[in-house]
């Protein structure tokens, strides 16, 4: 059977008491790890320690994804599949049982799916042709050959001859990769058998043309093993499948069957696969066949056009392999893992193939941030130089959510965090943003990207993979990652409630995109290229985010199965929608046509383009995303609605607006914290408090909830009455840090350790314990007070008293003193933890050997092979004055 998770709804039912509750967190809602493993070089003793590190730290999901090993540890590599292979995934199993965690892996090592036992007539293959032209009615071995350096790979697929326009199939007369033929000899023929005699006559003045006639002539052949698995682990290295050949992908899932039966190991709970990769992948042996089957016509008949980037041609041919590739790979992957009792998770984009449907025919779609968004949030870190701008913009992020909406699917997982910051330079601060987005966008099952499977033993750094956050024990992020870890938790619960409720379906498309960029056979939609390949699509979601609406897209396929009831569009899931909008589009099949003309005459709001006025005769637009530019998502429950909503601008906002939804009564819920606070509210809407950089959670109820109404005038809040300094001077201790630091510094004001006048302080990598002292009257210890501790480098848990009252690891840094201060003398402890930059540029100065793990190693956010010895000091600690607010 397939797991609860997908026969199971997620729709809670609240109850007007448990209304102010967060909803119940079940296991998908924790944090998710890729988790790397070198050359698969296990033991069972480290993979118990390094689980419950994950598992104490708060992560509720592992991905095994076995990778390249570790220099020197060849004889500790365990084979895939092999025996010990299998008994290690039983023992990972086991402890994931007892630690509460879900064991995942991929179907496969490295990427994309492939290994040794994939034979070269079923692996990856590319189309190459071999262009001739002879004059005369006939050519004697004209030498059509593979190129030599493709020729051991290569299999004669079609040789086409080409006069006036008409083709001719000549293969038969290749031998050799030489063709002798006689086109005269065919004319002759006919024009013996021709009983008309104007057909003879005109036969007989074409075969004296061809006398000189010029012929084109086209080879194609089929070239074989075009990649390698790309990071392969020992013992899946090897060819690549060809995923558009069904048999090829079948003999493939059945290998790795074999080995889960032959020693008896349970299937893990999901499968997945990375992106698309197979760049080179153009061909497959059936291309010709499946093309006439489903396009009407032989391909073969114009190969010229094909290879000249005829529009036509290529964009029936690109929608051939997105057929085949949904077809053969995708749907027969996600049924042989629910013959298992399986599901699968799988990241779509990089495909030569309609997104939508790719991520529609699995149970988890998954897309993937790739770099770090630019949003000008106040305070927050910035690295100049050393990071990657983010090429998943919203519109890219909203692909796999559409899939799974539209589908009614319950998950939308995200490879989160790629390529970030350089290695060792990514603050958890800078790991909000771009996880706030994702929820925007709908994402609600995170996946990071990743951690790296390091035995306890081994020396500081351990085992890296060469992309990566590493979210791992040996980053000095870990300490306070639970806290972010709680955040994630916290959303997901409620991104996983309830139902979505976007306003509109936007048709896709991709017709229009395939029709692009003609002059290569391959079209892939990765993240990377989706600003070239569909700049008029992006700009369409963006007007419709602006105009204050959210939106799923549609495919083809699943907008003719989707019908206009009750006044609302309805998916075959029953997914609900306002309207249909369609955005600039010039091609588009009739039978689609014909269907959005039905809905339109039975009713629905169909919508030509995205000006907001037409727009808003089907929805009603929400103003904190038009007024406040917000980012949000509506989720419908039960008992209201739900909002996720993020400040990812440069402003604070504090205001009163409207909903797009009618209420009766709402409350703010806090994912940093776990606060739940009334929200004030009136006629003329909903008072809404976001720092820069802040999110929230906003729960409406369609009844008033048992408490004093008069809460629910808005208010004009002042942000502060009063601001004190805590003053000098402070000390400065260490704690968990290394190299050790065997000072106590003084201080008059805070400032950052790696400035101080001590070696050891200027490269460790730690927490700097920060201690002062703050008198307080009566009437000031009675008020009520956040601690704004300002620029922190880069996570501080906060002790007031020896009250611990929270960690601030995002910006705002600012957190609520509660009930912890007192009258008289009040001891301040914060507790600071820096990045590992400092240390590891220190490594590089010293010419420690720590850059050990094979193939790429470590490289820099471009791919290049560097070291970090050049860097300057990142500042470590309190970088401003603390103050007191009220």
């Amino acid at each position: 059977m397939i797991r609860n998770i997908l026969i199971t709804a997620l729709l809670s039912v609240v109850s007007p008491v448990m209304a102010q509750q967060w909803p119940e967190a079940r296991q998908e809602a924790k944090a998710g790890s890729r988790w790397w493993w070198l050359g698969s070089a296990v033991d069972k003793e480290n993979l118990r320690w390094s689980m419950q590190e994950y598992a104490n730290h708060g992560i509720g999901a592992l991905e095994i994804t076995p990778i390249y090993g570790v220099q020197g540890n060849q004889n500790r590599n365990i084979p895939y599949l092999s025996d010990q292979w299998m008994e290690m995934l039983r023992e990972v199993q086991k402890n994931g049982q007892q630690m509460g965690m879900e064991i995942d892996m991929a179907t496969g090592t490295g990427w994309p799916f492939g290994g040794p036992w994939v034979p070269l007539e079923e692996s990856a293959c590319k189309a190459v042709f071999v262009n001739k032209t002879f004059t005369g009615g006939s050519v004697q071995s004209l030498d059509l050959s593979a190129p030599a350096q493709e020729a051991g790979y290569c299999r004669l697929s079609k040789v086409m001859a080409y006069w006036r326009g008409r083709p001719y199939d000549v293969t038969r007369f290749m031998n050799d990769g030489q063709l002798s033929w006689s086109p005269a000899d065919l004319l002759k023929e006919r024009i013996k058998q021709a009983t008309n005699k104007l057909l003879k006559k005109s036969l007989t003045l074409q075969l004296k043309e061809m006398a000189t006639a010029r012929w084109q002539v086209t080879a194609l052949y089929v070239r074989y093993g075009v990649m390698k698995v790309k990071r392969s682990a020992p013992g899946g290295e090897g060819y690549v499948i060809d995923h558009f050949d069904r048999q090829a992908v079948a003999n493939y899932l059945r290998y790795i069957e074999a080995a889960f039966e032959r020693t008896h190991t349970p299937y893990p709970h999901t499968f997945f696969n990375d992106s698309y990769e197979v760049s080179e992948g153009t061909w497959t042996p059936m291309l010709l066949e499946e093309f006439e089957k489903r396009r009407g016509y032989k391909l073969e008949d114009y190969l010229p056009f094909l290879q000249r980037g005829d529009e036509k041609i290529v964009s029936d041919y690109r929608e051939t392999l997105g057929d085949l590739l949904l077809e053969n790979f995708t749907q027969q992957w996600t049924s042989w893992a629910h013959k298992h009792g399986a599901i699968t998770r799988n990241q779509a984009h990089g495909s030569p193939a309609n997104l939508i449907d790719c991520y529609a025919a699995v149970d988890i779609p998954e897309i993937e941030g790739f770099g770090l968004s630019e949003f000008g949030i106040k305070g927050l870190r910035q690295d100049p130089g050393k990071t990657r701008k983010n090429d998943s913009d919203f519109s890219m992020l909203k692909y796999a959510p559409s899939a799974a909406h539209i589908c009614g699917k319950p998950f939308t997982s995200s490879e989160t965090f790629t390529w970030l910051t350089e290695h060792f330079r990514t603050s958890l601060s800078q790991l909000k943003p771009d996880i706030d987005l994702m929820f925007c966008a709908g994402v609600n099952h995170m996946f990071f990207h990743g951690t790296c499977y390091s035995p306890k033993e081994d020396a500081w750094p351990g085992w890296k993979f060469y992309a990566s956050i590493d979210m791992s024990p040996t980053n000095s992020i870990w300490r306070d990652a639970p806290y972010f870890m709680q955040y994630v938790e916290r959303c997901q619960s409620f991104l996983q409630w309830g139902e979505p409720d976007n306003d509109f379906l936007v048709y896709l498309p991709v017709r229009d995109m395939w029709q692009k960029q003609t002059d290569k056979l391959l079209m892939q939609f990765s993240i990377h290229q989706m600003g070239k390949l569909a700049p008029e699509f992006i700009q369409s979601i963006l007007d419709i985010d602006r105009a204050g609406f959210d939106c799923d897209y549609i495919s083809d396929r699943l907008l003719l199965t989707t019908t206009y009831k009750d006044g609302m569009l309805e998916t075959a899931a029953g997914t609900r929608y306002k309207g249909l909008v369609i955005p600039e589009c010039r091609m588009m099949p009739e039978n689609v046509r014909l269907h959005i003309d039905r809905l339109k005459a039975q009713g629905a709001p169909v919508i030509d383009g995205t000006r907001a006025a037409d727009l808003q005769t089907a929805a009603q637009p929400e103003a904190i995303r038009t007024v406040c530019g917000l980012k949000t998502i509506r989720r419908r429950n039960d008992t209201g609605y739900h909002y996720f909503i993020a400040n990812l601008t440069p402003n604070d906002i504090q205001t009163v607006e409207p909903l797009a939804v009618d209420f009766k009564d709402a409350v703010w819920f806090n994912p940093l914290n776990g606060d739940i606070t009334p929200a004030s509210f009136g006629t003329d809407g909903i008072a809404i408090h976001l720092r820069s950089g802040e999110s929230m959670i906003l729960q409406t109820y369609n009844e008033p909830l048992a408490q004093d109404n008069s809460r629910r005038k808005t208010e004009d809040k002042a942000c502060h009455i009063e601001t004190k300094t805590l003053p000098g001077p402070w000390t400065l201790s260490f704690t968990e840090e290394a190299p050790k630091v065997n000072k106590t510094f003084t201080l008059a004001k805070p400032q950052t350790w790696e400035t101080l006048d001590d070696d050891s302080a200027k490269v460790t990598m730690g927490t700097g314990v920060y201690t002062t002292h703050l008198r307080l009257s009566k009437t000031e210890a009675k008020a009520h007070w956040t601690i704004d501790l300002g620029d922190v480098r880069e996570s501080a848990r906060v002790y007031i008293n020896g009250q611990f009252i929270g960690c601030a690891w995002s910006v705002p840094f600012v957190l609520d003193c509660k009930n912890s201060l007192k009258t008289g003398d009040n001891v301040i402890r914060i507790e600071v933890t820096n990045l590992p930059a400092n240390r590891i540029a220190d490594y590089d100065r010293q010419g420690i050997r720590w850059r050990k793990m094979e193939e790429i190693n470590v490289v820099d956010i471009n791919y290049n092979r560097t070291t970090y010895d050049s860097w300057e000091s990142v500042p470590s600690g309190l970088n401003s004055e603390v103050r007191l607010l009220r």
